[in-house]
């Protein structure tokens, strides 16, 4: 395996702050998560042996009430909390026979290691703790690999950081150094589940692992999901679940739509290892049997396995995909009913099918990848500095939906982020246009109008587009602040009271015709000055319009819709200064969700700042 390192530690950083003064017209950085980003670019991994893991549950056979099998009857061959019962019966997940007999049956059908759970260092995950240290015991024996599942960190702000520097620090110490850890180069491999990166804000990630390292504990983090800037914060990417997957293709799959889904997992793997490869990171698809978590959790959850073609299509298309390691999802998550571990009811059917793919898989010639280009140093297309384009701006974040970049690349243009929530912006003395000059939405179709009285959200956001506050909707879904979770999730759009813009445009593009985006290249520099509209995935336009703007208000097309015959789409970005009582002197922009992909995020969002900051006070 080649990796790149050059320097270690506050070393790279002081090296890097030279090496970027000493570009030209390019001054010393103070901005540290900038130096974190360029820092980590440092990290290559080039050509990266293929593995096959497994999603691992530790939890088996706990007292009653934490027993993840809800109960059993051994006569009747039932487990209470899963669709299927284990051939090794209900089992205890400290039976040494059981973890033994696992690990050579793993082996047997092509997997090379297991990603175990792990909650913690507290008491009460001293079950789960106990497992991992078995099932390490185990596999230095067999030459078998384990990692770990990093599955929560609770807290916020600097107690969070401080939290998840003590829980890694201690999982690296107790467990990370043991032979049969998973390791790349040296360093310890920790996964953490999606709900951590939720949890943690993308401008905490490098105090937690600048931490971790100065605790003398370098490690391998492998993000949870397939963000473009995960590959510039992370060692390597994967998903647990398939993201973004249709309902139709989940919820209601069926024999006629295994086409459909064949054609959406290729998009999917291939849209992961791309991101991962253009930064020399470690690439991972995930492939799954299926899911069937209706009797274990009451609601209507399966994705059917078809007799083993679902599982068939995705292996098939994630070795098409030619990633680094493939992830199954899962080995024994049996009350979610994704276990590939054999049950009374299906026998080893499943193994059977890993073993036939995932030894051709590993048997393949692992990838040579070219090193990455250079991180940007400045706005495309300017001579701007763009780890200060907003220095010194507090920018609120309001944020329902990790699936977007606009965080990250805020932070790496300078700007200080805080979090907020809908509570917060009832605040006047706290949420206002003079503590947060600019507010970030980052959100799917819903919000929260009421928090203590009806409406008392939106009338705050009214009154801070009153104190000239910059409103900046980066939605993830078709329309933002359509359906109001205060009113039961009814469909109530505000998006009319505070001018944004919004209107109706199609849900799929019209026939016969070719759709362009055209790019206003004197607002958004650096862009291409076209691009063409997406044909898959939700295509359902929702651009602004000037008819649903008053008439006073500034109004200013940043990329437009247009078709081949030359007639107007709509707007898929849009800046307006409100002119209009009583949302002036406020200001806002309105982004169709897909615009940032079409044009590049990476190039798209550091645009967009660098006209945002064009229209704010210096600081």
């Amino acid at each position: 395996m080649n990796v790149k390192h050059n320097w270690c530690g506050a070393l790279k950083l002081v090296a890097l702050a030279v090496s970027c003064s000493s570009l030209p017209g390019f001054s010393q950085t103070t901005n540290s998560f900038f130096q974190f980003v360029n820092s980590q670019n440092e990290r290559q991994y080039t050509q990266v042996p293929h593995e096959v893991l497994a999603f691992y549950y530790p939890w088996y056979g706990q007292p009653p009430g934490r027993d993840p099998w809800h109960g059993y009857d051994t006569n009747k061959h039932e487990i209470f909390g899963a669709q299927r019962y284990p051939v090794k019966g209900p089992y205890s997940s400290h039976d040494l026979s059981v973890i033994d007999w696992q690990i050579d049956l793993a082996k047997a059908h092509g997997v090379t290691g297991f990603i175990v759970s792990c909650w913690g260092s507290a008491d009460w995950e001293a079950w789960n703790n106990k497992t991992l240290s078995l099932l390490l015991d185990e596999a230095e024996k067999k030459n078998f690999k384990i990692a770990i599942h990093w599955e929560i960190v609770p807290g916020e702000g600097q107690g969070q950081i401080d939290r998840a520097i003590s829980e890694l620090s201690w999982a690296l110490k107790t467990f990370g150094q043991r032979k049969a850890f998973l390791k790349v180069d040296g360093k310890p491999v920790i996964f953490p589940y999606n709900l951590v990166m939720q949890q943690v804000p993308v401008v905490s990630w490098p105090k937690i692992i600048e931490g971790v390292r100065a605790r003398g504990s370098d490690l391998i983090v492998m993000a949870d999901g397939y963000q473009g800037h995960y590959a510039y914060l992370f060692d390597g990417i994967h998903t647990y679940s398939l993201d973004g997957l249709p309902d139709e293709l989940e919820k209601n799959l069926t024999l006629e739509k295994l086409g459909d889904l064949r054609a959406w997992a290729a998009r999917y793997y291939q849209k992961g290892v791309k991101i991962a490869r253009q930064r020399s990171r470690i690439s991972c698809v995930m492939v799954m049997p299926g899911t069937d978590q209706r009797k274990a959790y009451k609601f209507n959850w399966q994705m059917d396995r078809l007799e083993g073609q679902t599982y068939r299509i995705l292996w098939e298309e994630a070795i098409r995909a030619n990633p680094d390691w493939v992830i199954i999802t899962s080995w024994n998550e049996w009350p979610e009913g994704t276990e590939i571990e054999p049950s009374l009811e299906l026998g080893d059917k499943y193994l059977q099918i890993t073993g036939e793919y995932a030894n051709h898989f590993l048997s393949s010639t692992a990838v040579s990848v070219p090193p990455p280009t250079e991180l940007p140093k400045f706005t495309l297309g300017t001579t701007n500095e763009m780890d200060r384009l907003l220095t010194g701006q507090k920018i609120g974040l309001l944020m329902q939906d990790r699936l977007n970049d606009a965080e990250f690349w805020a932070a790496y243009c300078g700007a200080n982020l805080q979090r907020l929530n809908w509570s917060d912006l009832i605040d006047p003395k706290f949420f206002n246009a003079s503590n947060f000059p600019v507010l970030l939405h980052i959100a799917n179709e819903h919000y929260i109008s009421s928090v203590k009285v009806t409406d008392d959200v939106t009338r705050s956001l009214v009154r801070y587009l009153h104190e000239g506050g910059f409103l900046v909707s980066l939605p993830t879904e078709p329309w933002p602040l359509a359906y109001d979770d205060s009113r039961k999730m009814a469909p109530f759009c505000i998006t009319d009271k505070i001018a944004l813009g919004v209107d109706n445009g199609f849900e799929q593009p019209p026939a016969g015709t070719e759709l362009k985006f055209y790019v206003n290249k004197s607002a958004l520099s650096g862009l291409p000055p076209t691009a063409p509209f997406p044909v898959n995935g939700d295509l359902r336009f929702r651009p602004a319009n000037r008819s649903r703007v008053p008439p006073t208000d500034y109004y200013l097309p940043l990329v437009q819709l247009w078709d081949s015959q030359m007639h107007p789409q709509g707007d898929a970005a849009v800046y307006i200064q409100h002119k209009t009582p009583p949302l002036s002197p406020g200001k806002s922009i309105y982004v169709w969700m897909r615009t940032p992909e079409t044009l590049g995020s990476g190039e798209f969002y550091p645009s967009l700042y660098q006209f945002i900051s064009t229209k704010l006070k210096p600081q």
